[in-house]
């Protein structure tokens, strides 16, 4: 059979597959995960594969969504395939998460799917992308002003996930249904024409087949082919670079404005989005029109400039670096008790204290590690509370004359405004005692007529509340 043998060429092209894979097939009942299945259980005794069917019901078409469940269901059974169906509310989700129908219909099913194969073991997520979809994505991107990687297309292989009828078009997929005689369900929402994908598979594409073109497909394909390798060589040569200039923290990660400027545009746009993308777990993709502006932002070097990519990442002026953070929300305050071991998750930190008497310290109460704090015992008042600056938080730092405003001490020691906001500050009623990673208060420091003096070392993977 023509089409299968091309289907095991792409497999093989690839490196797809290997003898003995546990392959979860997403399949929707349509035509091309439907054929899809069946090629991989055709293929399963040569390559000794282990099958798993994964359906996905969105909700979005009532009894219809719940029809193409069933005919899943039952395609499984009549295979004798191991079966995974999951429903979610897509138009609820979207709307809580501010996203359209069809970004959240592609997110729950791409997280949904990398979630079930960890959890069952599958080393392959099959999906059935084919050619058509190929040229489709293409030209929607084109419209939407993509660079290379982004008219490179859909990859056939990214990570565990591979497309085998990437390179198979969509009239030999009917055909060998119709020819076989192989049931399958139609998705009456691929032809409603509000998706912009649809109105190019129904307008924009028949338009370049009879005018222009009729192997617009194939070229279309034959060109994300090569910008794919093209991309390929790219990213590798901009992996090097970025490690060049980047500093990577857990939850952040910071450029050196002087030695971006130093390459030429191509470079900085992909370092900027090479940064976001990391940052984002490659969930968020930022558009030319983001890179721009954080460009832009990052050429004039105005110190706590700020962009919320989304809710989550926070791209931020310091100094003399661009800084690409994960957000979190501000932690309420965490009550502490002295002397003991403090471990907090939520802080991502520990605090080992104990109470030593003056005349029985072996050590000098003055270190330059500013994560371990000598304070004055009989200063010192409980409630005792760690948390973030708060409106109004002023002290005297250590060795200045007069109080001081907390955010204007961070300032002066040019901690970027994020992390300004979510420093982390230990109380002893109220008033501030350690900037942690910074400065004691004047007014609990060891002094002469000091008595016990309280110790207190911080451990944490990153000073700053993430």
């Amino acid at each position: 059979m023509k089409i299968l043998r091309k289907f095991e060429e792409t497999i093989s092209n690839w490196n797809m597959l290997k003898k003995g894979d546990k392959v979860m097939v997403a399949c929707s009942g349509g035509p091309d995960s439907t054929t899809l299945l069946y090629f991989l259980n055709q293929l399963k005794e040569k390559y000794n594969l282990k099958l798993i069917i994964a359906h996905i019901n969105h909700k979005l078409r009532g009894k219809e969504s719940d029809q193409d469940e069933k005919f899943v269901r039952r395609l499984a059974g009549k295979l004798s395939i191991e079966y995974h169906p999951k429903s979610f509310d897509v138009k609820k989700i979207a709307r809580k998460e501010k996203l359209s129908i069809e970004e959240c219909s592609r997110k729950i099913r791409y997280d949904y799917l990398v979630e079930l194969a960890d959890q069952i073991k599958a080393t392959k997520i099959a999906i059935g992308h084919n050619a058509d979809d190929q040229a489709e994505t293409v030209l929607m991107r084109l419209i939407r002003g993509a660079g290379g990687l982004g008219l490179s297309g859909i990859p056939p292989v990214s990570g565990k996930i591979i497309r085998p009828l990437l390179e198979i078009r969509r009239e030999e997929i009917e055909q060998f249904l119709e020819q076989n005689k192989v049931g399958f369900r139609i998705d009456s929402s691929n032809l409603r024409r509000d998706f912009l994908r649809n109105r190019i598979r129904l307008e924009l594409i028949p338009l370049l087949r009879e005018n222009y073109n009729p192997k617009i497909v194939d070229a279309l394909n034959r060109t994300a082919s090569i910008l794919s390798a093209q991309e390929k060589y790219l990213k590798e040569e901009n992996s090097k670079v970025f490690d060049r200039i980047v500093i990577r923290g857990d939850k952040k990660i910071s450029l050196d404005l002087d030695k971006l400027f130093s390459y030429d545009i191509y470079f900085r746009r992909e370092l900027v989005r090479l940064a976001i993308d990391q940052m984002g777990g490659g969930v968020f993709k930022a558009n030319f029109e983001i890179v721009e502006r954080i460009l832009d932002l990052a050429q004039k070097k105005k110190t706590g400039r700020r962009i919320f990519l989304n809710k989550s990442l926070l791209a931020e002026i310091s100094s003399n670096y661009l800084n690409i953070y994960k957000v979190e929300k501000k932690k309420k305050g965490l009550p502490v008790i002295f002397p003991g071991i403090k471990k907090s998750k939520k802080f991502g930190i520990s605090l080992g204290s104990e109470i030593i008497k003056k005349k029985d310290l072996k050590e000098k109460p003055f270190t330059d590690n500013q994560m371990v704090a000598f304070l004055d015992w009989g200063k010192l008042k409980p409630l005792f509370i760690l948390r973030n600056p708060e409106p109004g938080d002023k002290f005297k730092p250590l060795g200045m004359k007069g109080t001081k405003s907390l955010i204007d001490f961070l300032t002066d020691l040019k901690v970027p405004r994020y992390e300004k906001e979510r420093a982390l500050v230990l109380t002893s009623k109220g008033k501030i005692v350690w900037v942690l990673g910074h400065r004691i208060a004047d007014e609990f420091k060891i002094t002469k007529d000091t008595k016990k003096i309280l110790k207190i070392k911080a451990e944490k993977s990153q000073l700053y509340i993430n």
